[in-house]
């Protein structure tokens, strides 16, 4: 308990009391197992995003839109496994095609002939910029060669980025840029990457194309999430893509679209519901039907710079992943995108408004300011003055509120991101919103909100 408590005081964070001593009491297993293995694994979390207040609930098993913990507690998931479970867990269809194709093998070391290229027929068949598709295995690699594919094509070296975005943990993504804002540099990443960096301002478009314009003869590559998920599910407008596209295109630079988030908003992704194509796009999260998957995709030009047998024999770009298109990742993942129709993904955004909207409901009838954000199946919630549509206006939300209004909903049973961000699978119903929407406001009233 102690531990649990200063990492809330360490944060600023003031927890309810009420809220506080129901979650222990509904958690002790969870607790318990944590603190055991704490020792052996920082923050006891193996790999994934471990953020929770007071201490996260320890999950261990999936069907359909419900998750159950340690404790026998059962939540509604709105997390999704970290933005993976499209399908919702233990989706029959995926199950079988992994099935099968464990009893033929999962690993070999040659090029697929089968799996790989229906993979790859299907996201070039959905996703209007793909001309050429690589697989690898998790988002932040995809980024990694997608910008590494954009300088070589390019000859230039400095990469943009949005102030507020997040494209995994290489030390580029991490950093923030001296162009625009405070340099930020984590820890253990030499300085010297700030040097290659410029960061653009999120949803403005003259203030985005103005630093472009005055950085164009270095700039290879600008990488844009056109949903910003780790920074509060904040959907770029039309406007401000349709911009990007143009002044990147006159100015020689490679625009990447980070699809690993959007990519399940629409068919055919982010880019196919604002009608801009990008010159690349990185996938990953639920194109692996729950295992891990990722590829960079993108025109023909550009893709074929990994191809020796167009450079007489010596590819410009060298990628390799050695788990990268394994192939109970390709069964699982051609299995989840077939299920995802069009129809599943209307069917998805519909659940999604009807939250967005019933959150916005709540801020005007009870005169505060709460308000939603997102797109398709991503909402975010927020507490704030201002309407949140950039890094700015997410830094003037109000954390110690939602991060109670996380916890009285984890305590009514429903799981989700402890900074106010949520996901919908292709399970979850309009019921199910509307049964969150009324824990939403009963926990208004308890914590003293409205």
């Amino acid at each position: 308990m102690t531990t649990a408590t200063g990492s809330a005081a360490a944060e600023g964070i003031a927890l309810d009391p009420g809220e506080e001593r129901r979650y222990r009491e509904r958690t002790p297993r969870s607790l318990e197992l944590l603190e055991r293995t704490k020792p052996l694994i920082p923050t006891g979390h193996g790999g994934g995003m471990w953020y929770q207040l007071p201490y996260p609930v320890l999950l261990e098993r999936g069907k359909g839109s419900r998750i159950w913990d340690v404790d026998g507690n059962e939540y509604l998931d709105l997390r999704l496994g970290d933005w993976v479970m499209i399908l919702g867990h233990a989706n029959e269809p995926v199950r079988d095609a992994v099935v099968a194709q464990l009893e033929k093998g999962t690993q070999f070391g040659s090029p697929d002939w089968d799996l790989s290229y229906r993979m790859a027929s299907l996201l070039i068949e959905r996703m209007p910029s793909l001309e050429r598709v690589r697989f690898l295995v998790s988002g932040t690699e995809a980024n990694l060669l997608a910008l590494r594919l954009a300088r070589a094509h390019t000859g230039k070296t400095k990469l943009a980025k949005m102030q507020g975005s997040y494209h995994g943990h290489s030390d580029h993504m991490v950093t923030g840029s001296s162009t625009t804002a405070i340099a930020q540099v984590a820890a253990g990443i030499h300085r010297g990457v700030l040097e290659e960096l410029v960061e653009l301002p999120f949803n403005d478009p003259d203030g985005a194309e103005d630093v472009l314009e005055r950085n164009a003869a270095q700039v290879a590559a600008v990488i844009v999430e056109p949903v910003q998920g780790g920074a509060g599910m904040i959907p770029a407008t039309k406007e401000f893509l349709r911009r990007l596209r143009e002044v990147t295109e006159r100015l020689g630079i490679v625009l990447i679209f980070d699809e690993v988030v959007t990519f399940a908003i629409a068919y055919g992704g982010a880019q196919a519901w604002f009608g801009v194509t990008p010159d690349l796009t990185t996938m990953s999260k639920a194109i692996g039907g729950g295992l891990p998957l990722s590829a960079v995709g993108g025109r023909a030009e550009i893709m074929d710079l990994l191809d020796p047998d167009l450079h007489a024999g010596l590819a410009p770009v060298t990628s390799v992943s050695t788990f990268g298109g394994n192939l109970a990742s390709l069964a699982a993942g051609i299995a989840c995108l077939e299920q995802l129709t069009p129809e599943v993904h209307a069917r998805i955004q519909s659940v999604g408004d009807r939250a967005r909207n019933g959150i916005d409901e709540l801020g005007s009838s009870y005169d505060i300011p709460l308000h939603s954000s997102g797109l398709g199946h991503l909402f975010g919630m927020h507490w704030a003055p201002e309407r949140v549509v950039d890094y700015r206006t997410r830094m003037e939300v109000d954390r110690q509120k939602i991060v109670n209004l996380h916890l009285a909903l984890m305590n009514e049973g429903y799981y989700q991101m402890s900074l106010g961000y949520f996901l919908l699978s292709a399970e979850v119903t309009a019921d199910d919103i509307d049964g969150f929407l009324a824990a939403l406001d009963d926990a208004l009233r308890r914590l003293g909100y409205a």
